[in-house]
């Protein structure tokens, strides 16, 4: 599925036909938009049937430039969720204040739709780290550059 087009002027989406169960959008797990490379969860309010599409509406996603950015990404459902997984596997992750690098991706994880990435320290600590679209700063080879918030590491 792919995010076609805006639709109007309060964050809808135009998404292209699914090949899968359309009612599958309209469950309570969140779809996947990858942004950098990295799959971003995002919840659906609303799904309508417009002829071979649907016109979404995703939570937080409110204005017509929010919408833009999303015109011409791939979604997935929830369920390939093993393929943003292994995507994610041994990459590195960089702190963007530090630049120092924090460690390497070990798991994902989706709690309640917050998904978060463990990280393994190099002295072999785990700590858990939001992937959040507005985190993500780069993603460069094998390495991923995160707003980490203060306090988590």
């Amino acid at each position: 599925m792919k995010v076609l087009k805006s639709w109007g002027a309060s964050g809808e989406v135009v998404l292209s036909r699914m090949a899968g169960d359309p009612e599958d959008l309209k469950s309570q797990e969140p779809v996947f938009i990858e942004f950098d490379g990295i799959p971003v969860p995002f919840y659906i309010e609303s799904v309508e049937p417009k002829g071979s599409r649907f016109i979404v509406r995703f939570q937080d996603v409110d204005t017509q430039a929010f919408a833009e950015e999303l015109v011409g990404r791939e979604v997935t459902l929830s369920e390939s969720g093993e393929e943003e997984e292994e995507t994610l596997m041994g990459m590195r992750i960089r702190d963007a204040r530090t630049r120092r690098t924090v460690g390497s991706v070990v798991d994902f994880s989706d709690f309640g739709g917050n998904v978060v990435i463990t990280v393994e320290t190099e002295s072999g600590d785990e700590i858990l780290l939001p992937l959040h679209e507005e985190l993500v700063r780069s993603v460069r080879d094998d390495v991923i550059t995160l707003e980490i918030p203060e306090g988590l590491i």
